[in-house]
């Protein structure tokens, strides 16, 4: 399937994927996923494949919002267990290994990936080790045809949609990994409070708590004619593809942690045709399980 779409970095921490929405009233898609943690011998591996398949047979870009690799399982790292390093992962080059693996995981789906952005996993083998994980990886993949962008901890992902006519619709989705523990009774939604604070986006994204979860409002404001409109904003936190409790030791248990919600979302975008700037853009979801 040819992509309806292009993405071009326009800032260290920011990019468009720009959608040709030429012709009638259609429906574009992204996938949006973190914490895949794919080199981990609990991670689901059939689930990320399913997801990325349905990725590319609805032509959709693929953006990865953090720890896309574990890389806990290297001989200097206190949370490893034997377990949970993968036989591909075994041998006297770790690191080496890692990116050889996401490489050959994500080379049938390379097409549609378009974003990478760090998560603390990734930063933590840079800071300890000077090698950047998603750098490799963004490379390798671009070689086998990808437009992937690797981005970093937090930034902006701006969706364009623009007909021949150049009339223009948007949204922009802020993303930040996420940080904290994930409270059992809150689940990162104070989180969600505190970023709607500091950063102003019609979707909010973050992970790296394990805790899938939703959220909704809306701001009411004056549109360019001088008329209230109201604006959908969306908070939307991915679960993981690491299914750790099934384990029955590890870190994770250790913890005193419990099963995660596993997959991450669908984001809608439906373009339609009004009579003042040309094209209207609205946003639904749907959990990609």
């Amino acid at each position: 399937m040819s992509l309806a779409w292009t993405i071009e970095r326009k800032s260290s921490t920011s990019a468009d994927i720009v959608f040709d929405a030429t012709g009638k009233a259609q429906r574009f898609t992204a996938l949006l996923i973190s914490d895949e943690h794919a080199d981990n011998a609990h991670s689901d591996l059939d689930l990320i494949r399913k997801h990325h398949q349905e990725a590319v047979d609805a032509g959709a870009p693929i953006c990865k919002f953090g720890d896309t690799f574990c890389a806990m399982e290297g001989k200097w790292d206190k949370r490893s267990s034997e377990a949970a390093l993968r036989v591909e992962m075994r041998g006297g080059n770790y690191l080496d290994r890692l990116v050889a693996f996401h490489e050959e995981l994500y080379r049938p789906y390379a097409v549609n990936i378009a974003v990478l952005s760090d998560g603390n996993h990734e930063t933590s083998i840079l800071r300890h080790h000077q090698t950047d994980l998603l750098e490799r990886l963004t490379g390798s993949l671009r070689r086998d045809k990808s437009p992937v962008l690797h981005l970093p901890y937090t930034g902006f992902v701006r969706f364009r949609f623009e007909d021949a006519s150049k009339h223009c619709a948007s949204k922009t989705l802020h993303f930040h990994h996420g940080y904290g523990g994930g409270g059992e009774v809150t689940r990162g939604l104070i989180d969600q409070s505190r970023t709607r604070g500091q950063y102003v986006a019609d979707v909010y994204y973050s992970g790296h708590i394990h805790r899938r979860n939703s959220d909704e409002n809306v701001i009411t404001s004056l549109d360019h004619f001088g008329s209230p409109v109201e604006t959908q904003q969306l908070f939307l936190r991915g679960g993981t593809y690491k299914r750790e409790a099934l384990g029955g030791n590890g870190y994770h248990i250790e913890k005193g942690r419990a099963g995660r919600p596993v997959g991450g979302w669908w984001l809608h975008f439906d373009i339609s045709r009004t009579s003042k700037s040309g094209l209207r853009c609205d946003l639904s979801y749907e959990a990609a399980n």
